[in-house]
């Protein structure tokens, strides 16, 4: 969810952080592999979410997962920014990216995450959620009112039809684990949500920075779920040591580890190094789903994740 916050920040060919300062540059040596194994954590932890999730809805309502993991990363997050105390937005233009990101990109893709990893397949919810960067490409496109260029246009249109490919094709028991259609329509929905997250965060970055602006959208988002609070606890409270564990790595490891680690690799070892890495995210689903839940790979799904695949390659090729 990374990717797109620092990439939007970008000033032509030179790299930049959240605040539009140079990046500095990447140095020869153990100090250039810090950056590819912190953002290469940071894409295991990510590629295990739906499997994750998966866990969880064995032992609570999937409509509680997405509400039970952002109050539960609240919780570990708060003390971190008492202590630290990031910035708060100073302007209208910045509340407004901070709360869009809380309620959207947090507080709606976790919610519509917990209700469609569950009632789809894995390996569905890996290649749907690979499209992020196109969509937030043409959010960002539309915000900003400039035309695409050609390769992003194909690359787009690659991707867009290797998802509807992966949704469509269920006929003859074509079915990849045992996914529905409207479980992939919940997770695409999702992902649309986390690409409106990852616009307003890249805007709220460039007015306080990175760890502020996440730190204050998961705290703005949970603060919003609060009134679940006693349905959360009661939910927790029968779960198995399995589905808690797998709650507690979401929360803590997919969520405050993930985005810590992605961050830190994306400031050291720069955007335009470190960025393709997501491209192993759904790699490391696919790698789970076959091995760890016995979810079976047609041709088809193979056929997808080459459009998927490729088409984001060439958005992000022409970025």
């Amino acid at each position: 969810m990374a990717v797109e916050e620092a990439s939007l920040v970008k000033s032509g060919d030179t790299e930049a952080d959240s605040s539009g300062a140079p990046l500095p540059p990447v140095e020869s040596g153990s100090s250039r592999s810090g950056p590819y194994v912190s953002g290469l954590i940071a894409v295991m932890f990510w590629g295990t979410t739906p499997a994750a999730t998966v866990l969880v809805a064995h032992d609570m309502p999937s409509s509680l997962i997405g509400p039970s993991r952002l109050l539960l990363a609240a919780m570990f997050l708060l003390p971190m920014v008492l202590l630290l105390r990031p910035p708060l937005p100073t302007d209208r233009g910045g509340w407004i990216a901070v709360a869009i990101n809380g309620v959207i990109g947090f507080g709606g893709s976790f919610f519509l995450q917990g209700l469609g990893f569950s009632r789809t397949s894995t390996s569905h919810a890996a290649l749907i959620l690979a499209c992020a960067p196109v969509f937030t490409s043409i959010i960002q496109h539309v915000l900003s009112r400039t035309f695409p260029r050609t390769l992003w246009l194909i690359g787009s249109a690659m991707a867009l039809c290797g998802e509807t490919f992966l949704i469509g094709a269920r006929s003859n028991g074509d079915v990849f684990g045992s996914g529905t259609m409207v479980g992939d329509i919940i997770v695409l929905i999702g992902t649309i949500t986390v690409s409106i997250g990852y616009v307003a965060g890249a805007r709220a970055s460039a007015r306080i920075g990175l760890f502020g602006a996440t730190a204050w959208s998961i705290i703005f988002g949970a603060a919003l779920v609060t009134p679940l609070l006693p349905s959360v606890l009661e939910a927790i409270s029968g779960v198995t040591v399995v589905g808690g564990g797998a709650l507690f790595f979401l929360a803590v490891f997919c969520t405050l580890i993930g985005f810590a680690a992605w961050f830190w690799a994306l400031d050291k070892g720069g955007v335009s190094a470190i960025a393709p890495l997501q491209f192993g995210q759904p790699i490391v689903s696919l790698l789970i789903a076959v091995i760890f839940l016995g979810e079976q790979l047609s041709t088809s799904i193979f056929a997808a994740v080459g459009l998927v695949l490729t088409g984001v390659y060439f958005c992000r090729k022409s970025a």
